[in-house]
């Protein structure tokens, strides 16, 4: 019998690897990734000149690149041909944005007119963001048990829906000092700026090697 740790009958130590279900889909991820990275850019714009345009495109964006990462593409393995848990979770994350956006006059109108039909939207929306943002959950804890993605999509995943969680359940905290906080600490730049990092890691999925690789090369240059 091995002694634990070994590999095969060498007793050679086995070497954690990053590689993962997702690991061959490159154009796949890299198509998801340009176009989530796109998302958190035009979300980091529109912050500094509030464009409908922007604040529209972003989260269909986002959306479209999930649904990519989940079906795959040019005949390469999808999220969805993995798990469906995980596929169903990290499509639905970027859903409540989209809705947000296609119902906003809707909401702006209800709100000014001080309408009953405000609130039953308004409670609407926030159902469907907090089964949007547990399914989310779900599908982070599969894709990190089941390494479906590389260490740094991975994590990467894990803080944009841990960041979708805190701004999901912050309207249920009845407190106002901690709007206050979330304002002045500037927290609501964390989900753009997490949801590029992500882009940036989808990227790279599955190019770890050769990049390594390159950047090793220049520098013996």
């Amino acid at each position: 019998m091995s002694a634990p740790g070994a590999s095969g009958a060498t007793g050679v130590p086995s070497v954690p690897s990053a590689s993962s279900a997702m690991s061959g889909s490159t154009r796949t991820t890299l198509v998801a990734g340009v176009l989530v990275g796109l998302s958190a850019a035009t979300a980091l714009v529109d912050l500094v000149v509030a464009s409908s345009l922007l604040r529209t495109a972003g989260p269909l964006l986002a959306l479209t690149g999930a649904v990519l990462l989940v079906v795959g593409v040019r005949d390469e393995t999808g999220l969805g041909r993995v798990s469906a848990v995980a596929s169903t979770g990290v499509v639905l994350l970027f859903v409540p944005d989209v809705v947000d956006q296609a119902l906003s006059s809707t909401w702006s109108d209800l709100a000014t007119s001080a309408s009953p039909g405000a609130l039953t939207l308004g409670t609407a929306l926030s159902v469907l963001r907090l089964v949007a943002v547990g399914l989310a959950v779900a599908a982070a804890v599969v894709v990190v048990r089941r390494r479906l993605l590389e260490p740094w999509a991975r994590r990467a995943l894990v803080a944009v829906v841990v960041a979708a969680a805190f701004f999901a359940l912050m309207p249920l905290i009845p407190s106002s000092t901690l709007g206050l906080i979330v304002i002045v600490t500037r927290l609501y730049l964390l989900p753009p700026v997490l949801s590029l990092l992500l882009g940036v890691a989808l990227v790279l999925h599955g190019r770890g090697g050769r990049v390594r690789s390159r950047v090793g090369r220049g520098l013996e240059a």
